[in-house]
């Protein structure tokens, strides 16, 4: 039997006509245009039957030959080679049924079970220079854009931290990261956040705003809870994790690739942050009674952010895509541990 086709040299781009001669046993011989050479099956690789996916031949050399007539090619190769595995399984529905159901726990496994497991497992063993060198980094961004040095009189940063000294516990004084403070101008915004080093950063306005001593501790409290579980390391962790994953499944990152690797990457830190958050509650929650401190003041604050957020966002956004749980919730959470 004689198949017409197109030859590739190896190394080469452009192709050529070309014709194949398949021999009664398992021998093939090619004949291109500066090429004549017979080889056995054994000899060369073909391509995995998909579909209607037209089969190629790869040869030693990395000379590549696609047959015209894919068919007749198909029925000659196998009547001497089994199909693979993943023909097979194409060429039976309950086959395809069962490999996509396989697909999908297989990832739902590594999203909610082998991922944050190997996120918390890395982050604990990050070394230390690395947190603080991250910390410095975002610090270094953090000032490039619109966050200044604080603009609150030199008392009321003195107040501040002497707070802090107060509600900071034994446990983040020392230690391979200790917190500290940094208290920072962000126009129009009332917010904090806990850095990779150990810095605490609380706005200007969010001091501002607090109407209490107590207040002000649940808040540096809170984000003092995400370095003691090291949130911001694991969120950084697994972001990568994320990206890496889907950077290896689509082989491409630009156009269309680069969209969906965002998306899911944000999909996916959110829904981690939101238990990150009610983790950081919950810690709050046990040393501010710890240092007999008021869980009524605690929730009217979280009060007064949740207005505020609203006031700076213009709307609220659904629960489902807030990177915090639900403030009502939470507030009700607070209040039922203060009772």
């Amino acid at each position: 039997m004689t198949l017409e086709g197109f030859y590739q040299p190896p190394g080469r781009a452009a192709r050529e006509a070309a014709r194949l001669f398949l021999g009664d046993e398992q021998r093939l011989t090619l004949s291109a245009q500066d090429v004549t050479q017979t080889f056995t099956l054994s000899e060369i690789s073909v391509s995995d039957a998909l579909g209607t996916i037209p089969l190629f031949l790869l040869f030693p050399d990395g000379g590549r030959f696609v047959p015209a007539d894919d068919p007749a090619f198909r029925h000659w190769y196998q009547q001497r080679r089994k199909p693979g595995l993943v023909y097979r399984m194409e060429s039976h529905k309950r086959g395809v049924m069962a490999t996509l159901l396989a697909t999908c726990l297989l990832i739902v496994f590594y999203v909610y079970g082998l991922l944050p497991w190997a996120s918390n497992a890395i982050a604990l063993r990050i070394p230390t220079s690395v947190e603080q060198s991250v910390g410095r980094h975002t610090m270094t961004l953090l000032q490039a854009s619109d966050f200044k040095p604080t603009a609150l009189p030199v008392a009321r940063q003195k107040q501040v931290d002497v707070l802090f000294q107060q509600v900071l516990p034994d446990l983040l004084r020392e230690g391979r990261t200790p917190v500290t403070l940094r208290l920072m101008n962000i126009p129009d915004v009332a917010n904090a956040f806990m850095l990779t080093d150990g810095t605490l950063v609380l706005s200007d306005k969010l001091v501002a705003l607090s109407p209490s001593d107590d207040a002000l501790a649940a808040v540096m409290l809170h984000e003092m809870a995400h370095h003691v579980y090291r949130h911001p390391m694991r969120m950084l962790v697994r972001s990568s994790l994320v990206s890496l994953s889907l950077l290896w499944m689509t082989g491409d990152v630009s156009g269309v690739g680069d969209t969906l690797l965002q998306t899911a990457s944000l999909a996916n830190e959110l829904q981690f942050s939101r238990g990150m958050e009610q983790e950081a509650d919950d810690w709050a929650i046990i040393e501010m009674k710890r240092q007999g401190r008021s869980l009524t003041q605690m929730a009217g604050m979280f009060r007064l952010l949740a207005a505020e957020s609203k006031d700076e966002q213009g709307s609220g956004l659904p629960d489902w895509l807030s990177t915090h749980p639900a403030m009502q919730s939470r507030i009700e959470h607070i209040e039922a541990a203060a009772q």
